[in-house]
This record gives structure tokens, C-alpha cells and sequence, in this order.
């Protein structure tokens, strides 16, 4: 209980940074428009930032939708079928996702890993190592695939009641 306490509280810190994420993603771009065409002195930087902290907000906020329920669903589908087969089909989808997330996870591990030793920057406007770059997608399949497996447990625990 206390680490799904502690999970819990890590999503909702996720959660928020994306949020921060997306707000100043939206003040940069709004004070790039205004300073190129008000005071014509734009930022280089606005666009590049924006695109990498896309990554992070998709990334790392993912497990937090999932355990909102936000990720889109084949509803269309799911209400014709019976209770017992919806369930069924939520558990296959659980499974599913578990397995994805995990190789995802550790596939990106690996990848990240690879370009913190090599050192390889990503040079566009800012020089900006590679691996901080995609270091939220290992971090964020990992909170998915954590996510997954505590909605498979809670699944196991409410169908043995």
C-alpha cells in the first residue's frame, strides 16, 4: 500500500510537470510571436525546446492518463459486448499493454544508456546531449508498464472478493 502511495505520488508529479511543460511551451511561443513581430528580436531557441518537451509531456504523463482512464477506447465495440467479456477484453488489453510498455522499456533503457556513453549531442540550435533527449521515453514506458501491472494486480485482488 505504501509504494502504490508513493507511485501514486510520483504520477501526480509527473503529471504536473507536464503540465508546467505544456504552459511554458505556450508562454515561450507566444512571447516568440510577439518578440519577432512587436520587437523584432525572436528566440532561436523556442521552437527546439518546444519539440523536446513534447517528448517529456507525452512521455511522462501517459501512466497518469492511463490511470485516469483518458487513453482512447474502441467504445463502439466494448458496449456490445456482455460484462463478462468486456472484462475479458480488459484484461487481454492489461496484458498487452504490460508486455508492450516492459520491451519498450528496456529497449529504450539500453538505447538511452548507449548515448549517455557515446556522448553523441543533438545539434540544432543548442547543443544538447542525445540521451536527454529521449530519456523520458524509458522513463515513461517504465511508469506505463508499472501501471499496467498494478491495474492486472488490482484486477486479480477485486476478482478473488
Amino acid at each position: 500500500m505504501i509504494l502504490k502511495s508513493f507511485f501514486t505520488r510520483v504520477l501526480n508529479v509527473m503529471a504536473a510537470f507536464s503540465a508546467l511543460c505544456i504552459l511554458f511551451i505556450a508562454l515561450s511561443i507566444s512571447y516568440e510571436v510577439l518578440g519577432r513581430y512587436l520587437f523584432n528580436r525572436p528566440l532561436a531557441w523556442t521552437v527546439e525546446i518546444s519539440e523536446y518537451l513534447q517528448i517529456y509531456f507525452v512521455c511522462l504523463s501517459a501512466a497518469w492518463v492511463l490511470r485516469h482512464r483518458g487513453h482512447v477506447t474502441l467504445d463502439i465495440l466494448l458496449d456490445r459486448l456482455n460484462p463478462s467479456w468486456k472484462k475479458a477484453f480488459a484484461r487481454a488489453s492489461d496484458a498487452l499493454g504490460f508486455i508492450v510498455t516492459t520491451v519498450l522499456a528496456v529497449f529504450s533503457c539500453v538505447m538511452t544508456f548507449e548515448q549517455m556513453m557515446l556522448g553523441i549531442p543533438v545539434i540544432k540550435t543548442l547543443e544538447i546531449p542525445k540521451w536527454l533527449v529521449i530519456l523520458p521515453i524509458p522513463a515513461g514506458t517504465t511508469l506505463l508498464a508499472i501501471e499496467f501491472l498494478i491495474k492486472i494486480f488490482t484486477d486479480i485482488r477485486q476478482r478473488g472478493r
